[in-house]
C-alpha cells in the first residue's frame, strides 16, 4: 500500500490507526503499510519504534526522577516500554503521559517486592503536576487575621491547585529526600509518611505533616470548615497547636484566597 496515491479521509483513518496499532506490537514491521521491500520497510519501521520508546522514558525521567534512579536507567526504560504499550495516552501533552503510573505500579509484577514504590511515584506525580499548576493567588495570614474568631471558624478554605497531600505507610517522603543533592539513606522505610506538597516562590516542594496536621488538611480538602479542620486535628494529636498550624500553611501558599471572607 504505497504512501503516494491520494487518499479518502475513511483510508487516511485506517491507514493512521494501523500504523499506530503496529507501533505498540513487538511484531515484524508491517510491510503492507510501506512501498518498497520489506527489509527497509522493516529498519525504517524500527527507527519510529525507538523514537516512540525513547519519547516515553524521557517523559516518565522528567516525571520520576527518584523512580529512575531507585530502578536505574535500564529497567527504567523497559518500565517505559511496557508502560506506554499498556497503558494509552488519551492528550497530546506528554507532561500528562505518566498520570497513572502510581496505579500500573501496583500491579506490575517484577516490582511486586518493593510494595514502595508506587508511593514513592504518588509523590513524585504530585510534584510534577504541582509545577504545571495553575498560578492562583495564595490566601495570606493578614487577610485571614482580620476575621473575627467566628467567621474564621466558619470559613471553608479550598487547598491550591499547585497543593495536594500524599499518605503512604511507608517513608516516602524520606526516601525521596535521599535521593535530593546532600540526602541521607533513611533509616527505616516501614514508617508512615504524611506531606504536603506545595508550590511557594515558584518552586514545588515537599513538606512534612503531623498527624494533625495532616487530619486537618485532609478534612479542609473533602471540605470541613476552618473550625472542624482544626479540632479534627487536635483529636488526632493531642500536641498539635492550631496558631502554628495554619501560619505554616499559609506561609507555603497552601490554600486559595477566599471568595468572599467577609461574608464565609
Amino acid at each position: 500500500m504505497p504512501w503516494t496515491r491520494k487518499r479518502s479521509v475513511p483510508e487516511l483513518r485506517d491507514l493512521q490507526a494501523r500504523f499506530a496499532a503496529a507501533l505498540l506490537s513487538s511484531d515484524e514491521a508491517p510491510a503492507e503499510l510501506f512501498s518498497g521491500s520489506g527489509e527497509l520497510a522493516a529498519r525504517r519501521f524500527a527507527l519510529y519504534r525507538g523514537n516512540l520508546s525513547a519519547n516515553w522514558d524521557r517523559s516518565l525521567g522528567n516525571a520520576y526522577p527518584v523512580l529512575r534512579q531507585l530502578l536505574g536507567a535500564e529497567f527504567f526504560r523497559g518500565l517505559a516500554r511496557e508502560y506506554g504499550r499498556d497503558v494509552p495516552l488519551c492528550a497530546g501533552d506528554l507532561n500528562r503521559f505518566g498520570d497513572r503510573l502510581p496505579e500500573y505500579l501496583e500491579t506490575f509484577e517484577p516490582l511486586s517486592d518493593y510494595p514502595y514504590m508506587p508511593d514513592v511515584a504518588r509523590l513524585e506525580w504530585a510534584l510534577h503536576t504541582a509545577h504545571y499548576a495553575h498560578n492562583a493567588p495564595a490566601a495570606s495570614a493578614p487577610a485571614l487575621a482580620s476575621m473575627d474568631t467566628e467567621a474564621l471558624g466558619a470559613l471553608r478554605l479550598r487547598l491550591h491547585p499547585a497543593c495536594s497531600l500524599v499518605y503512604s505507610a511507608w517513608a516516602v517522603e524520606a526516601i525521596w529526600r535521599a535521593h535530593q543533592p546532600g540526602g541521607r539513606t533513611p533509616g527505616n522505610i516501614r514508617a508512615e509518611s504524611r506531606t504536603l506538597i506545595c508550590r511557594p516562590a515558584w518552586r514545588a516542594e515537599v513538606l512534612p505533616l503531623s498527624r494533625g496536621e495532616f487530619a486537618a488538611l485532609d478534612a479542609i480538602r473533602t471540605g470541613a470548615d476552618l473550625g472542624t479542620a482544626l479540632e479534627t486535628a487536635q483529636d488526632a494529636e493531642t500536641a498539635f497547636d492550631p496558631a502554628v498550624g495554619l501560619s505554616r500553611w499559609l506561609g507555603r501558599g497552601a490554600f486559595l484566597v477566599p471568595a468572599d471572607p467577609s461574608s464565609a
